[in-house]
């Protein structure tokens, strides 16, 4: 059953994937990133680190990795944004490497041993298991490792903007494994927004508790998490936007005494 979403939902990803470009190789060129303060500070310093991005899409934070001296590394599901990414990296001079697989059916070799496992902006809601695909990142890392994840709230993924200071609630927060029934169209993919004729997607809605206690469960130890406002995620509802969650971020670390984690090869 797992393999049938994803590979539905890559099929999908390759029909809207030329509409999300990200930024160009001259952005890059030039010194940008587009990671947040926040991951910054919650990466620490990453030069001469193995970095692994899941569900890489067109790149972009694979190349800001690499921008600080990480040993970078992009995965994806769909061909059609890796080959963008190739491209980009080419273009920008940067050395990044990108592999097609499915975040739940990670290839063992080359993709172990890494320092960082990052996921951002709308990663977590294509993951049918959380168990699944915790204690396949677990590991993938070195001893001292960490998983990083930054990502929208479920809080927000469940809210639609009707007007100021008026929501409505169009998902269930606490869906889990049931894919959602339909996403609200300003929670979909740039490329399926406001298009009639986009793809399907199924995607799922994770309390971060959950989140959280699966990784645990892989062997993970909590070093970080973080809740954070964004009123811009709620365009139109007014000064109450900055009362709400809009993203949240953790961090959970291998530690360096566990050398036995669930799943180890």
């Amino acid at each position: 059953m797992l393999h049938d979403i994803t590979a539905s939902n890559r099929a999908s990803w390759n029909q809207i994937h030329h509409a999300r470009p990200g930024e160009p190789a001259s952005f890059f060129v030039a010194g940008g990133s587009t990671l947040t303060a926040a991951e910054l500070a919650a990466a620490g310093d990453v030069r001469d680190r193995r970095v692994l991005h899941l569900a890489c899409s067109c790149g972009d934070e694979v190349l800001s990795w690499a921008q600080l001296g990480a040993s970078a590394t992009g995965v994806d599901i769909s061909e059609v944004a890796l080959e963008m990414a190739i491209e980009k990296s080419a273009a920008a001079g940067i050395p990044a490497d990108f592999v097609r697989a499915d975040m739940l059916a990670l290839p063992a070799s080359p993709l172990t041993g890494f320092d960082l496992i990052y996921l951002s902006w709308g990663a977590v809601c294509w993951l049918p298991d959380l168990d699944v695909f915790a204690t396949s990142v677990a590991t993938r890392l070195v001893p001292g490792g960490s998983v990083l994840i930054a990502e929208h709230h479920p809080v927000w993924e469940t809210l639609a903007v009707r007007g100021p200071h008026r929501l409505e609630v169009t998902a269930d927060y606490f869906g889990r494994t049931v894919p959602l029934a339909a996403v609200e169209n300003s929670k979909r993919p740039t490329g399926a927004r406001d298009n009639p004729d986009a793809p399907t997607f199924q995607a799922f809605i994770w309390p971060p508790s959950d989140v959280i206690t699966a990784l645990l469960k892989a062997g993970l130890t909590l070093t970080r998490f973080e809740e954070a406002p964004d009123p811009e995620s709620y365009p139109g509802l007014g000064t109450t936007a900055s009362a709400l969650p809009a993203t949240y971020l953790i961090r959970a670390t291998r530690n360096v005494s566990h050398e036995t984690l669930p799943g180890s090869l």
